[in-house]
């Protein structure tokens, strides 16, 4: 036996084993031994007769089961080398396709059925029209002075029921500006009104001077120490920072000053103005949606010992009546979307009918507007799944096809096309033939050819913006933001707003441009704040303006998504400029840019993706505004 052992071996042999379907990644085994040398020490007994052996204490591995188990998922081989792999199918010819795990739906059928109770309504609307009557009375009193008639139009602003008076606070701020503009000659005029009538002002075009506010500065040039403890008049000074231009440079101190002094008193106090300050540090006013803010300050309004009661009953009733216009309008869409029959045959795709119509409500919430946010929010529907298409699906040889079918824009190109792309391209066409119809009839056939014009553009930018991704290139930023700009959605998104209102004429349709510095910055927020807000999830299957700025300066992601940041303000600044008087376009179309990035910053609240996974963000918005009703 000794001899035996003494002469056994182990042959020196090597396996590899190697897993195909992880593209020929190879694990190689490498198993060698070499001779025994024969010691009689190894076989030798001690006095129990228990071999002894020279065993080594080796430390143990440390994998663990990690490597045990493994699938490969196809989704996630999106990275291809160029655009011919794109199109490459593996060993089941199964095209390789770049899929996004989107959150389902939230809403369910909530908002298919709904029928209007044509008495509640009319009821309600009786009783309007005599409140009406009321609070047209109060802001045309003679007797008021100056300070009270902005108090009070301010007061009617925020509880959303100023477009029944626009002509009214129109003629009163014009009488107030040009008679009292700096408001010097009184002596009850202190940081809460100064601000007050600085921010009405500019909010409405006026071009009111920054100026104003240079007498609460200290000698060192900085706000006086003393403002600290004046809670509405710092929370007055932060909302007016946010109309600024770029040569207000006293604001941009008064914001850092104002959020100071009022965080703490957000975190420390529990009064109704502690929570209208914590509010407005979660969403400034000036940057706020017209029905959520109102919303919100009727419920600050009613604790407010002050309060007048037809201000506060007009704008519950109002809030009511308005939202059953909106469920008619919300229930009307989803049939429309389902005789479309297209939402099934895009299993890829967002399902946010609700959001899309939501927006549309945040853009232009008025009922004379019901006509445009109808088209808003099938253009927004259209929209999500043409642009979860080239993001999320499609291969490049398809998106090329689909864009060429876009741009001749003939029944024809879709037999050239798959399935699915098929079914999308001709509910795109069916859509516009009839909305084509609808603006002839209105005499507004330019605006039809306009809206058709964005179309295009967009799917001529979103096909650039997949070839540079599928193909793994990452464009120069300036390069990035010029075809972002489209990409964002947002000039198609307005146009589809303003064939609806009735300063689109002709005019103004033939100057409308991606070139106008509102239209521009306004884009340029949608692109960024979305391109920041989604970038965790998009980056896993393509690149975003982020990545393309890490890339073009050689910085880190947190301070790429800081510079963008600093721009998307600068392009806030842009839009606030150009919305004082004379403006470029007519007013209701400038506000229509406004309430759209408006819109952005309410939906990408600290960086999260409202409109990809609304639960935490949008939810809430869309409950108190098309779900909950106010107990008048």
């Amino acid at each position: 036996l000794y001899e035996s052992w003494q002469s056994f071996s182990i042959a020196k042999e090597t396996v590899t084993i190697t897993d195909g379907s992880v593209g020929g990644l190879g694990f190689t085994l490498l198993i060698t031994s070499q001779r025994l040398k024969a010691a009689e020490a190894t076989n030798h007994s001690n006095y129990k007769n228990e071999i002894v052996r020279p065993l080594a204490d080796f430390p143990a591995s440390i994998w663990g089961d990690r490597f045990t188990s493994f699938t490969l998922e196809k989704q996630l081989s999106y990275t291809m080398a160029s655009a011919e792999a794109t199109n490459h199918s593996n060993n089941n010819n199964e095209i390789v396709r770049p899929l996004a795990d989107f959150p389902a739906s939230i809403w369910g059928d909530r908002f298919t059925s709904f029928t209007l109770d044509k008495q509640v309504y009319e009821m309600h609307a009786e009783e309007i029209q005599m409140l009406k009557e009321e609070v047209r009375s109060m802001l045309m009193a003679p007797e008021n002075t100056a300070i009270d008639k902005l108090n009070l139009i301010d007061t009617v602003e925020r509880l959303g029921i100023s477009y029944h008076f626009e002509k009214e606070i129109e003629q009163q701020l014009q009488e107030i500006f040009n008679s009292h503009a700096n408001f010097k000659e009184y002596p009850e005029c202190d940081l809460f009104t100064t601000a007050l009538q600085f921010r009405v002002f500019r909010q409405h075009g006026f071009n009111i001077s920054s100026d104003i506010f240079y007498r609460y500065l200290d000698a060192n040039g900085k706000f006086k120490e003393t403002l600290r403890n004046e809670i509405k008049g710092l929370l007055s000074l932060y909302e007016a920072a946010h109309v600024r231009t770029h040569q207000d440079n006293i604001l941009e101190e008064a914001l850092a000053f104002t959020i100071t002094h009022l965080k703490p008193v957000a975190e420390q106090m529990t009064s109704s103005l502690a929570k209208q300050v914590n509010y407005a540090l979660e969403q400034a006013y000036p940057k706020g949606i017209s029905r959520i803010e109102s919303r919100r300050y009727i419920s600050f309004y009613e604790e407010d010992d002050s309060k007048n009661y037809s201000l506060l009953r007009l704008a519950k009733l109002d809030c009511n009546l308005l939202q059953m216009l909106y469920k008619q309008e919300l229930s009307e869409i989803l049939r429309w979307l389902k005789d479309l029959d297209i939402s099934s045959k895009l299993p890829y795709s967002r399902k946010r009918e609700v959001e899309c119509y939501f927006w549309g409500v945040g853009v232009t919430f008025e009922p004379q507007y019901s006509f445009s946010r109808s088209i808003f929010a099938k253009t927004g529907i259209l929209l999500t799944m043409v642009d979860d298409t080239y993001d999320a699906y499609g291969t490049l040889d398809e998106l090329k096809a689909f864009t060429n079918a876009i741009e001749r824009w003939d029944d024809k190109e879709a037999d050239g096309l798959p399935d699915y792309m098929k079914a999308l391209y001709v509910a795109l066409l069916t859509f516009c033939k009839w909305l084509d119809k609808e603006l002839t009839k209105r005499g507004m056939s330019y605006a039809y050819l306009k809206y058709r014009e964005e179309w295009k553009e967009y799917a001529r930018s979103s096909y650039t913006q997949s070839l540079w991704f599928l193909t793994r290139e990452v464009p120069p930023f300036h390069d990035y933001l010029k075809n972002g700009l489209t990409t964002g959605t947002y000039p198609l998104l307005a146009v589809s707003i303003f064939v609806g209102m009735e300063s689109g004429t002709k005019d103004v349709f033939d100057g409308l441009s991606n070139n106008l510095k509102v239209v521009a910055a306004c884009s340029k927020i949608a692109r960024l704040v979305n391109d920041v807000a989604s970038h965790k999830t998009e980056k896993e299957r393509s690149s975003t303006a982020i990545e393309c700025y890490m890339n073009h300066y050689n910085v880190s992601e947190e301070e790429a998504m800081n510079k963008l940041e600093d721009i998307t303000q600068e392009a806030w600044e842009d839009i606030n400029e150009e919305f004082l008087k004379p403006a470029a376009m007519p007013r209701e179309m400038v506000m229509v840019l406004l309430n759209l990035a408006r819109m952005i910053d309410v939906a990408y609240k600290h960086r999260e993706d409202g409109f990809t996974d609304p639960i935490k963000v949008l939810k809430p918005h869309i409950v108190a505004v098309l779900v909950d009703q106010i107990i008048v």
